[in-house]
């Protein structure tokens, strides 16, 4: 019988949030899984995705979280990831500047508006993504790289997402996860100068 092991695939820079980092060790604390935690540094997030993937096959998990550094989220959202049982499920959380819409596309072509239960996405963010890796053997490399036609960016995570589709696979979002992730985020408070 295969034991169910989740690799916690952490890509990041130098340093991570403070915030996550207390998220990430309350989780551990009681996980409900066995799990690894794999950190992958570096300056390009689509080579730390590749990395987290290629060393979640070496410690033979069974599925892969990735968790941003930026990101805040419950303590049981690896719990609740897997008992959904797809292939690729995730949260879809709000970008960090002006318009602030939620980063995941329906089917329709539209930015997902948050819902309740599990809704089938064309592509979310991978910020909180539990992926089984059996998905890996079915897609080719490299999984993440940012694609660039003209003056259009396609970041890594919606690549990651376009060819999950093309391979016939499905990706999920969890409506009521996404209300309790958060996208950490930079903002600058000034003095009131009124009286």
């Amino acid at each position: 019988m295969t034991v169910t092991t989740v690799a916690i695939a952490i890509p990041s820079g130098d340093m991570v949030h403070a915030d996550f980092a207390i998220r990430l060790a309350t989780m551990c604390l009681n996980p409900g899984a066995r799990t690894c935690i794999i950190n992958a540094k570096s300056s390009l997030v689509a080579l730390g995705r590749n990395q987290c993937a290629e060393a979640a096959k070496l410690a033979g998990a069974t599925h892969m979280l990735f968790l941003d550094s930026d990101m805040v989220f419950p303590i049981d959202t690896m719990m609740r990831l897997l008992k959904h049982n797809k292939d690729i499920v995730g949260a879809v959380y709000s970008q960090r500047a002006a318009p602030f819409h939620p980063l995941g596309i329906t089917f329709e072509g539209e930015h997902m508006h948050v819902t309740q239960g599990l809704k089938r996405m064309r592509i979310i963010p991978t910020g909180c993504m539990m992926i089984k890796m059996s998905v890996f053997d079915k897609l080719p490399k490299p999984w993440f790289t940012t694609k660039i036609e003209g003056e259009k960016i396609m970041g890594e995570d919606y690549y990651f997402c376009e060819q999950v589709q093309k391979a016939g696979l499905e990706v999920w979002c969890d409506g009521d996860l996404s209300r309790e992730v958060g996208h950490i985020g930079q903002r600058v408070y000034h003095i009131s100068t009124s009286s």
